[in-house]
């Protein structure tokens, strides 16, 4: 079954009905803990069997520090990792993609962004030994290698070039951050409602007849949560970007219809 925008996590969730990118019933997380008591928790302990389609592990200094990684199945709804959890693996995705987010007390989620194939995962807290930062969970079927942290630091110390493929991906992230704190200051809701669908369609985007389908599972409350704004104010967001005809939404998919016109609205 194809998955696409809007559609809710599979298990324990109540499927939502609602709108573009789901309703407020998607929701992963209820109050303070940040997964429901039946959430799989930690990588899948299921291994699974060698199959001729498996996605093969990236080439250069990751493919060299994972060579000896258990390749593990990954389902919608586990956690890799939680904030707050001391860390003894690091992960590298292979296929599928995952979400990453912080909770305050009260439970509410501030969605940080997302990860797919050939990002590495867990690997500050591996480094200094502290705390994660955030809970990273699975949004869609994929395939991982999994490695103990000491192994890991072991690759890093011996492979000065997976020391370089890091600190670009954590430089990556940092401009990111910092194009999202300027954001606040200079967007409204709808711009940074846009900035964030233009980011999804560029890196999850599929090209379709009308215009790019965005394949990614997310809920208006997880948009909202990533764009620092309330659910009802997205949802208002997407309507008015519906009207103009930049956006069109269904069910359970969004298309971006004029991907220019949106960056121009997310400037």
């Amino acid at each position: 079954m194809r998955i696409i925008a809007g559609w809710p996590f599979r298990g324990p969730i109540r499927q939502g009905i609602g709108g573009p990118f789901g309703r407020d019933d998607d929701v992963l997380h209820r109050g303070v803990r940040p997964w429901p008591a039946s959430y799989p928790r930690g990588v899948a302990a299921d291994r699974p069997e060698p199959h001729p389609d498996e996605p093969d592990p990236p080439g250069g200094p990751l493919a060299a520090a994972f060579a000896g990684g258990r390749r593990q199945r990954l389902r919608p709804g586990t956690v890799l990792f939680s904030e707050g959890d001391a860390s003894n693996r690091v992960v590298l995705l292979l296929s599928g993609r995952a979400k990453v987010s912080s909770f305050s007390e009260d439970g509410h989620e501030t969605v940080l962004g997302y990860r797919g194939a050939g990002d590495v995962l867990g690997e500050l807290a591996a480094i200094d030994g502290e705390e994660h930062l955030a809970t990273v969970t699975v949004v869609e079927v994929g395939e991982a290698l999994v490695l103990p942290a000491q192994r890991f630091l072991a690759a890093l110390e011996g492979q000065p070039g997976l020391a370089l493929v890091l600190l670009r991906s954590i430089v990556g992230r940092l401009r990111d951050a910092d194009r999202k704190r300027a954001e606040f200051t200079a967007l409204d809701v709808v711009g940074r409602v846009a900035h964030r669908l233009v980011e999804l369609a560029e890196r999850y985007g599929e090209p379709t007849d009308d215009g790019i389908l965005i394949d990614l599972p997310i809920s208006q409350r997880e948009l909202a949560g990533w764009v620092g704004s309330s659910r009802e104010a997205v949802n208002k967001a997407l309507q008015q970007l519906e009207r103009r005809g930049l956006i069109a939404t269904e069910r359970r998919h969004l298309v971006v219809l004029d991907l220019e016109a949106l960056r121009g609205r997310a400037s």
